[in-house]
């Protein structure tokens, strides 16, 4: 499933891309301000948690 966050601060995409990496995410990228990945449905709830932890989202 594609997912999109709005950003909340400046981050190396390559490392949001490692820590998704484990839970299945991919093709991570920056669009109109959001982040925008794949990742599976069971993996999403726990890949958001991640990022909104490590500050990369809103």
């Amino acid at each position: 499933m594609k997912v999109n966050y709005p950003v909340k601060t400046n981050f190396d995409l390559k490392v949001v891309k490692e820590a998704l990496k484990p839970l299945g995410g991919r093709c991570a990228k920056i669009v109109d301000g959001k982040l925008e990945y794949q990742i599976k449905e069971e993996n999403e709830k726990e890949a958001y948690s991640l990022l909104k932890e490590k500050g990369y989202i809103e």
